[in-house]
């Protein structure tokens, strides 16, 4: 059994760790409110279990090495790009999306673990000898496309962010980085022709949100009304109607913080979202100090994605943004986005306790 050097121990990131367990302990109690409106709280014991599986996946990742994950990333990629493909052939389809594979009585969605792969992929991809970046760089399109067609437009387009950030931490121009904005803004019309009905129907609705308040914007005017009932300091657990008699659809999943907002008010919210900004901060500044270049391009990667989840999450909870299905990371309840998301604080872990050697 591997076993962890007491010098690494000492390099533990301490505040990182205490954001995101007080950010999970915030989860569970909004779950396990939710959960007393039906009789009990089996969504906070199923989410006590997958914080448990995480724990233990955390842990897994902290006691190798980071750039053992970074050699593995070409056969990491190959076994990622399995389990998207594998979706269209064993996924059931669920929403109007295909995005879930069933294992007896366990939902996996291959999307959430691709994004950790993507990181390790950047990281192969610009630090491996020069000849095998122009081809490495272009297999990170393949999965981008899979991913959309499932549809998850969603966890596609997160991607987006944590590539800029990638790149930006390596050095690339800004002038590149905005061409290529700019390009992708000018596409933005055809790639109109290109997206589902529901998809459609949602960014009319973001332009227009009274557009169809029974149908597509019943979710966002519903979220805007609990956000809004919760005032200074909420409702408390047994005043927060929107949440508790289910008038807010989704709302253990994307829309959580709606429910949060509602019970706990303003400084509740407050105090959740200094959580992710010191989980945050601490992530980037993992990536500044590190010397070694693999190790701060998955800090920096790691770090966006949660930034990114985060900011694109409450964005389209508060009507800010379209609605677009992205969990809110150690909040939402889910299997996958909670194990994900201890694996990716056990990679930044990993780059924090061997940043020196």
């Amino acid at each position: 059994m591997l076993r962890l050097d007491r010098r690494l121990l000492h390099n533990v990131d301490w505040p990182l760790l205490g954001a995101a367990f007080a950010i999970v302990v915030l989860s569970v109690i909004c779950l396990s409110s939710l959960g007393l409106g039906r009789g009990g709280s089996g969504l906070a014991l199923r989410q006590l279990l997958w914080v448990g599986v995480g724990i233990g996946a955390l842990l897994v990742v902290v006691t190798f090495d980071y750039r053992s994950f970074v050699r593995a990333a070409p056969a990491l990629y190959l076994v990622g790009l399995g389990l998207l493909i594998t979706v269209f052939v064993l996924g059931r389809m669920v929403s109007g999306a295909r995005r879930w594979i069933h294992l007896g009585p366990l939902t996996f969605q291959p999307s959430e673990l691709f994004k950790l792969i993507f990181i390790l992929t950047l990281a192969w991809a610009l630090t491996w000898r020069r000849e095998a970046q122009p081809t490495s760089r272009g297999t990170l399109g393949v999965p981008f496309v899979l991913v959309v067609r499932q549809p998850d437009l969603g966890t596609a387009l997160v991607l987006l962010p944590v590539l800029a950030a990638v790149l930006v931490g390596v050095g690339v121009r800004l002038r590149i980085l905005g061409g290529l904005a700019g390009a992708g803004i000018a596409l933005m019309p055809i790639a109109w022709f290109f997206l589902k009905p529901y998809q459609r129907d949602r960014l009319l609705v973001y332009l227009d949100p009274f557009r169809d308040p029974l149908g597509t914007a019943y979710n966002v005017i519903q979220a805007k009304i609990a956000i809004g009932s919760g005032q200074l300091l909420g409702k408390g657990i047994s005043g927060a109607t929107q949440s508790r008699l289910a008038f807010l659809p989704e709302r253990h999943t994307d829309f959580i913080f709606a429910v949060f907002a509602e019970m706990w008010g303003f400084i509740g919210c407050l105090v959740l979202i200094v959580a992710y900004g010191v989980l945050v901060l601490r992530g980037f500044e993992i990536a500044v100090v590190t010397r070694e270049a693999r190790g701060r391009i998955i800090a920096l990667g790691v770090t966006a994605l949660f930034a990114a989840q985060t900011l694109i999450n409450l964005g389209m909870v508060t009507g800010l943004l379209p609605v677009v299905g992205i969990p809110l990371p150690l909040m939402s309840y889910g299997g996958s986005s909670m194990v994900v998301s201890f694996m990716a604080l056990g990679l930044l872990l990993s780059v924090r306790m061997r940043q020196f050697q």
